[in-house]
């Protein structure tokens, strides 16, 4: 009774902690008008996208290897620069040098913040992992009403929140002490193993969110983003069903897949039939920033999709790791590299405007990467068992974004 308890009290500070990070980008919709919340949204999705390759997977890759946390900034520094070069050959998302520093500064702090803050979960320590989440979310809610009272330029606001957050974080983080550059090339290894399983689906929910602010009409870029913001939170839940899934001593497939399909199936119908019905019949909650109508159409796409990956994505994911062998693990990795190859060439032709796509479409794409990714994982975990070996690991609850 007691340790139920415990695995409560920890899923629930665990679930306001992360659901604070969205409450945050979703606050800055209702104070900021539609020309400066676009602003924010295309620097903010950029940084997320560079955030996304500049850690690698090195938040699972920190757990299992022993590195300097010098050698680990350098590494996140060479991926942040590779990734930002990627994006401006193929999108040319800023053109100014000091927009294209903000973006990296930011890019590289959140980046090492980040990696360290999960190794303090993947210890046990959820409860300092809460406090630099929660210490995350303040400093980003400051950008408000410096920005509004102060003037101060959003290039300016994101770097500065990301070092004061890294300074603020540096004391909690552990440190390791391996200096061996040698190290490196394994570090590499298991971090963009786990960046290919881990960070798949983050890869379309970043790029989506990228495209829409960059290329798309204002009112509908704002529209788009803000009705992510509403739809988020079932992933949120998810990643909560996974993690109580892990909890679980019983492992086999009847008892995680069970209790998982049932515990998301009932938290994401309620969550989806009062999003649905907040914004249809009290419309005056959404800020001006947004155009309601394209709000309520892309809302209620959105919570419609991605309801059902989340409903199975999340207990499948849980039974993968905690039940299966890492052969499963590896012929997974392999079958992801390959998708997220043709789909990364699909994101290429349309920042380049080869395919010309409207949100609709937009999001037909995102779905039918992530579902591809899915029904891939599942055909590859159940079909003939390739070894016995169990494997109980914790996964990452994914970037203090999506």
């Amino acid at each position: 009774m007691l340790n139920q308890l415990a695995n409560i009290k920890k899923l629930f500070f665990l679930g306001v902690a992360v659901a604070s990070t969205k409450l945050v980008l979703i606050l800055f919709a209702y104070f900021f008008n539609a020309e400066t919340y676009n602003l924010f949204n295309q620097v903010y999705y950029t940084a997320s996208m560079v955030v996304l390759f500049g850690s690698l997977g090195f938040n699972i890759a920190v757990t299992r290897v022993k590195i300097n946390i010098k050698l680990v900034a350098a590494a996140v520094l060479f991926n942040v620069i590779v990734s930002y070069l990627f994006l401006q050959i193929v999108s040319q998302p800023f053109t100014a040098s000091l927009e294209i520093a903000s973006v990296l500064i930011y890019a590289l702090f959140i980046s090492i913040g980040g990696i360290y803050a999960f190794q303090l979960l993947f210890a046990g320590n959820y409860k300092d992992y809460v406090i630099l989440t929660l210490l995350y979310s303040l400093f980003h809610l400051l950008i408000i009403p410096a920005v509004l009272f102060l003037d101060v330029s959003l290039f300016l606001a994101l770097p500065v929140v990301s070092i004061l957050w890294f300074l603020f974080s540096f004391p909690k983080y552990l440190k390791q002490h391996e200096k061996s550059a040698s190290i490196v090339k394994e570090f590499y290894k298991v971090g963009i193993s786990a960046f290919i399983i881990n960070s798949a689906v983050s890869l379309a929910l970043a790029a989506d969110k990228f495209f829409v602010n960059h290329f798309f009409p204002i009112e509908i870029a704002n529209s788009y983003t803000f009705a992510w913001g509403i739809t988020a939170p079932m992933f949120y839940i998810g990643s909560l069903v996974e993690q109580f899934l892990f909890s679980e001593t019983n492992t086999s497939k009847s008892n995680i897949l069970r209790r998982g399909f049932l515990l998301s199936i009932s938290f994401i119908i309620i969550y989806v039939i009062a999003v649905l019905l907040v914004i249809n019949f009290f419309p005056g909650i959404i800020p001006s920033s947004v155009d309601y109508n394209y709000v309520l159409k892309i809302a209620t796409l959105m919570v419609t999709g991605y309801s059902v990956y989340v409903i199975f994505h999340f207990p499948v994911n849980a039974y993968l790791f905690k039940s299966l062998s890492t052969e499963k693990q590896k012929t997974i990795s392999l079958a992801f590299t390959l998708i997220i190859s043709g789909f990364v060439a699909v994101y290429i032709l349309i920042f380049q405007k080869v395919i010309a796509i409207n949100y609709i479409w937009l999001l037909i794409i995102t779905w039918s990467y992530i579902f591809t990714l899915l029904v891939t994982k599942i055909i590859i975990m159940f079909r003939e068992e390739i070894g016995s070996e169990p494997v109980k690991t914790v996964m990452d609850i994914k970037n203090l974004e999506p």
